[in-house]
């Protein structure tokens, strides 16, 4: 169990914590990197001899939606557009497959507002750049937009399916065009719900591993097929030179920066829903207001372990509430 998280998470019980003052309180030993780092994500992802690896993952998320990709060429991931006034756009990934198919493939750490709107704009740059001029017919390639998020979007505010395919249809639900396709993958939607010790598909042991591997000190007895195995393999930190130990160690302190902010931001609203209660309670009865309070105090902590992977026994636990009233958040 990850005692460091513990204790961060049950100081939101005690009093607001200072993102500023990071205090260690215990570190393990590093074994596997960490893939939701842009290091570690891009290492295994990105590198030509690792695209056995990423042709494995776009076929777990693309199962439904296009033929079996056997393989992949690694495209620029720089898109300067035509005119001065145009945004520099930067994918995580970008590549092609054996049919002209392009992939987009970007990794979200940090909460954005309209998250929705720059995929649609990643995707437009795609488009415009297949058109030619002085060509007669509009030749798009499919587009296939993954992203894989580390929070919770604005347009999925509430859901709780964490995998949230979207394609062009009619108003009468019926497939407009097949040309794109956007992938939003939630993983702290998938750490929530994923409680059980089985797997029902590829896609989830892909997105167990995203979450989980650098917590692991060994490989996980359940993932022992080819791919895998290169997996755990390619992200040994042991492995790694010098100068790419310190590469990952500054990424991982990028990606802990931006964790602090969105639990600094946590905290914020915990207070501000707190003093709404205690406000509420001077309306209607102190203590129902600071009853409230103290609820909804438990339910960020629950929600946060749950995003976290912790299992339901322990939120429970920790918070004083049932595990049928936290899956029920």
């Amino acid at each position: 169990m990850p005692k460091v998280l513990v204790k961060e998470i049950l100081c939101l019980s005690l009093q607001p914590c200072n993102v500023n003052k990071k205090i260690i309180i215990m570190k393990n030993e590093t074994v596997y990197i960490n893939l939701l780092t842009d290091f570690g994500f891009k290492r295994i992802f990105g590198r030509e001899e690792n695209k056995d690896i990423l042709i494995a993952f776009l076929n777990a998320c693309l199962a439904e939606f296009s033929g079996t990709i056997t393989d992949i060429t690694y495209l620029q991931t720089e898109q300067i557009g035509d005119r001065p006034v145009e945004k520099r756009v930067v994918f995580d990934l970008y590549c092609t497959n054996q049919h002209g198919e392009r992939f987009i493939i970007e990794l979200q750490r940090n909460p954005q507002h309209f998250y929705a709107d720059r995929s649609i704009s990643y995707v437009s740059r795609v488009v415009s750049q297949e058109m030619r001029r002085g060509e007669r017919e509009y030749r798009i390639p499919k587009i296939y937009s993954i992203n894989i998020l580390d929070f919770e979007a604005d347009e999925f505010k509430g859901e709780k399916d964490y995998f949230w395919p979207v394609q062009l249809k009619d108003k009468n639900n019926k497939i407009f065009s097949k040309k794109i396709t956007l992938i939003f993958i939630e993983l702290n939607k998938f750490a929530a719900r994923n409680q059980t010790s089985e797997f029902s598909g590829e896609l989830q042991k892909w997105l167990y591993l995203l979450k989980n591997i650098s917590k692991m000190k060994v490989p996980d007895k359940r993932l022992q097929d080819g791919i895998f195995r290169k997996l755990f393999d390619n992200c040994e930190y042991s492995k790694l030179n010098t100068m790419e130990k310190e590469a990952y160690r500054k990424s991982v302190l990028d990606y802990e920066d931006v964790q602090d902010a969105v639990r600094y931001a946590q905290e914020e609203a915990l207070k501000e829903g707190f003093e709404k209660g205690k406000e509420e309670g001077r309306e209607e009865g102190r203590e129902e207001g600071l009853a409230q309070g103290r609820y909804e105090e438990k339910k960020q902590i629950a929600l946060t372990m749950m995003a976290e992977g912790f299992d339901l026994h322990v939120i429970s636990n920790i918070t004083n509430l049932s595990e049928e009233e936290i899956m029920s958040f």
